[in-house]
């Protein structure tokens, strides 16, 4: 097992609110970020074991574009999935939940912190009314939101108490779901592995952050790189899709090894 890196206090309020909130919820909006679909999904999901489940795969814009059409392809054998960027129309997203939860529904968008639930809900909304920003964890409490057929509510990330295995961990930090200062140099070369192998990169990590920290200047005195700087910065920007469009989890079934831990939550909601 690989012991939790980040499961802050606010994160442990937000998971009892929504326990709180579990019987007004009808459907629940379970937002993935479409790089890293298993590590995303890597959650106590079965909180929502008896509810109606959607699937958005978010930022798409950023990840490879075959596998954007294999991942929609591989979940939606069992839920609705809809593949989600920022160019993304309002009325799409709004449709695609209207046709997939019963009329005045109570619908919980939900997912790992960072993963862009505001965003969605700013979507659906048509107006900024949810707080968005580029730290995990921002949004900080339950708030709902009344739109045309259904009624949202929004909540903060969910992570796993314990991730079970170091590579989910690697992936939530190139899709920049976890905090950059508080992740240990395993886990950075972890990811940065997983990176050259989607990427093609042939340059070690030391040598990349070498040259990364001095094409931006971000150097100590006498000129020497300060590569913790280098490193978050360039892992940062990785996670931003700077660097072109990547997927990191290419393996479709492990998706359902991890939803099987979360005591077998692939009944959607229709019993």
């Amino acid at each position: 097992m690989c012991p939790s890196i980040w499961y802050p206090g606010h994160v442990q309020k937000a998971k009892r609110q929504i326990k709180e909130n579990i019987k007004k919820i009808d459907a629940v909006i379970i937002v993935l970020d479409a790089r890293a679909p298993v590590a995303t999904v890597s959650f106590e999901l079965d909180i929502f074991k008896s509810k109606r489940k959607l699937f958005v795969l978010n930022k798409s814009d950023l990840s490879d574009e075959g596998y954007n059409e294999i991942w929609k392809s591989e979940i939606s054998k069992t839920f609705p999935v809809f593949l989600h960027s920022k160019h993304t129309k309002r009325a799409e997203l709004v449709d695609f939940v209207s046709r997939n939860v019963p009329p005045d529904s109570r619908v919980c968008v939900v997912g790992v912190p960072n993963v862009g639930k505001s965003t969605i809900i700013n979507k659906i909304v048509g107006r900024h009314k949810v707080q968005t920003g580029a730290q995990p964890g921002i949004t900080r409490g339950v708030q709902w939101v009344k739109i045309e057929n259904f009624t949202l509510m929004d909540s903060p990330g969910i992570l796993y108490a314990e991730i079970f295995v170091k590579e989910i961990s690697a992936k939530l930090l190139l899709v920049g779901c976890l905090p950059f200062e508080q992740v240990p140099d395993d886990i950075y070369e972890l990811a940065y592995e997983i990176y050259r192998e989607a990427s093609g990169d042939v340059a070690a990590l030391h040598e990349k952050l070498e040259e990364f920290g001095r094409k931006r200047g971000l150097l100590r005195k006498g000129g020497v790189v300060d590569f913790e700087r280098s490193k978050q910065l360039f892992f940062k920007e990785l996670s931003e899709g700077r660097f072109g469009r990547f997927t990191y989890d290419r393996e479709p079934e492990l998706f359902w090894k991890v939803v099987e831990r979360s005591h077998n939550i692939v009944d959607n909601g229709d019993t």
